[in-house]
């Protein structure tokens, strides 16, 4: 038995990519059924939509206004994936369709890590756990079935570590400008931050290890900078064309410059949010990130090692001091950190190392008590959307608390048999952690707080309705029925999206009314016709 106790799992993982690449992909599919969650995915796949109505191919719109948000490539990708697969949508759900180049861009994502980990190890095990490791952490297995940008950004981010990694060891021209490929594919996919992170960070390690002759070379390529010109000169053309100077001024001012100095969407955070935040997001992995620090003058002393150190260090330090926090910033730094999982793995044998991955199974079977131990939220939206979640989780107990159990006992299971290697126990109480996040957690958020919006986009296609918004911002809404909802008053023979804060606005407007569908903190309701009535 290997020290993997993975015998005969793979001998040779550069001939065996597209199996590990197949499987992965089956795993990011399970749970991809659900519905979108909003706003995220709802605003990403209702602009897609909108794009393939007839929209323009190089900027994006979200009913019916510019959305300035992010560049065009996720765009792209989704309306590839609904013009590809879109027709199987009454086999196959249209969500799973549209998060396909996210579920895609994780696999992949994993696989190019798992490659570079064998590669740098000679240990071809190795990279096949590096590659399950990522799929199955937390951070990863969330956003990597998010039909948004992050996956797809995390890939190129992943790609360039790689490869800026490789060029350390030996520069050669042909790795240069699939950097540079990396850089341009990552700008269209979020802007600025994927040039900032390796750059920045490859910079810091020019700084420290005195190689400038390296960063020289690197940037002394005509054809390197030809290919990222070609690249991003149609499209920053494209959407100046659509948009305007108004693009620019939105993305670059408002999504990046005032999201790093200020609190945008009610994003805050605080300097140490991620210290705290991380352990969570790199489950059940996270107890490695110890190990990694308690060698870290080990390290050091291997360039590779110490750029991957430094990429960490400033995804960190940056993300950390940006006025706007969310868990999954903190996956940039997924490259560089779980190449050292692999570095360190080999010579830890403790099941303490594995003992976070208990954390989520634990959770989950506290599930049944969330009536009687979460607080009265004061929002009425809230209050609705948990009194839904309780309802929902009341009414599986059965079934959600053999789940709980039995995948509970699982973990115990992974943790305790005597002669699993850590690496298998990780791996175990990661598939476990997949079930928990995908099987259960996943299905019942969604439908509490998005299985409701869906339905009433349904009513209102059925019915053909012309649907008006007032208050509520739910993009699904649109994507699902098919057709822009914009903001405005409505009048009579309309349906309205409407919060519940506003509903006595509308009924200031003495026209009868009926509520034909109802969620947190919102209605449906149609403005009556005389001759309806």
């Amino acid at each position: 038995m290997t020290w993997v106790g993975l015998k005969d799992l793979m001998i040779a993982l550069d001939k065996l990519d597209w199996r590990l690449f197949l499987c992965l992909l089956a795993l990011g599919l399970v749970g991809t059924w659900v519905p979108l969650f909003d706003l995220d995915e709802g605003a990403f796949l209702e602009a897609t939509r909108e794009l393939l109505s007839g929209g323009h191919w190089a900027a994006t719109t979200l009913d019916g206004e510019p959305r300035y948000d992010k560049p065009i490539l996720s765009y792209w990708l989704q309306a590839l994936s609904l013009k590809a697969f879109g027709w199987l949508s009454p086999v196959i759900p249209i969500e799973m369709i549209g998060r396909l180049p996210s579920v895609t861009a994780g696999a992949l994502w994993a696989v190019v890590l798992g490659r570079f980990s064998a590669e740098i190890s000679n240990k071809p095990a190795l990279g096949v756990f590096v590659a399950f490791a990522l799929a199955t952490t937390l951070g990863t297995l969330v956003i990597a079935r998010a039909a948004t940008a992050d996956a797809i950004l995390n890939l190129w981010l992943a790609l360039l570590f790689t490869d800026i990694a490789r060029y350390i060891q030996k520069p050669r021209d042909s790795i240069r400008l699939r950097v540079f490929l990396w850089l341009g594919l990552g700008i269209l996919t979020k802007g600025p931050v994927a040039i900032l992170i390796p750059a920045g960070a490859f910079f810091l390690w020019v700084l420290v290890s005195n190689q400038w002759h390296v960063l020289w070379q690197a940037l002394a390529s005509w054809r390197a900078w030809v290919l990222l010109t070609a690249l991003l000169t149609p499209w920053l053309l494209g959407v100046y064309d659509a948009q305007g100077i108004a693009f620019f001024n939105n993305f670059i001012v408002r999504h990046n410059i005032e999201r790093f100095s200020g609190n945008l969407h009610g994003h805050g955070g605080y300097p140490l949010y991620y210290v705290f935040i991380m352990p969570l997001v790199l489950l059940p992995y996270s107890g490695l990130v110890v190990a990694i620090l308690w060698r870290i003058r080990e390290f050091w002393l291997c360039p590779v090692n110490r750029f991957g150190l430094i990429w960490i260090g400033f995804v960190v330090f940056l993300v950390s001091s940006s006025g706007t926090q969310l868990p999954h910033y903190i996956l940039y730094s997924t490259a560089p950190l779980f190449i050292l999982y692999a570095r360190i793995l080999p010579s830890l044998t403790s099941r303490v190392w594995a003992l976070p991955g208990l954390f989520v199974p634990t959770l989950i079977l506290g599930l049944g008590l969330l009536d009687q131990w979460i607080p009265e939220p004061n929002h009425l939206r809230d209050q609705e959307q948990l009194l839904l979640l309780v309802q929902l989780i009341n009414h599986w107990w059965l079934p959600l608390a053999f789940a709980a159990v039995s995948l509970s006992l699982l973990s115990l299971v992974a943790l305790l048999i005597p002669r699993w290697s850590l690496s298998q126990r990780l791996v175990a109480l990661g598939g476990v952690q997949l079930a928990c996040i995908a099987l259960i957690v996943l299905p019942i958020l969604s439908e509490a707080r998005q299985r409701p919006i869906k339905d009433a986009a349904l009513i209102a296609k059925e019915a053909q309705a012309d649907v008006v918004s007032q208050g509520v911002r739910m993009p699904s809404f649109s994507f699902y029925r098919g057709a822009i909802t914009r903001e405005k008053t409505p009048i009579q023979g309309q349906w309205v999206l409407i919060s519940v804060s506003r509903i006595q606005e509308l009924k200031a407007l003495q026209i009868p009314l009926e509520v034909k569908a109802a969620g947190p903190g919102w209605r449906l309701i149609a403005l009556l016709n005389p001759e309806v009535i």
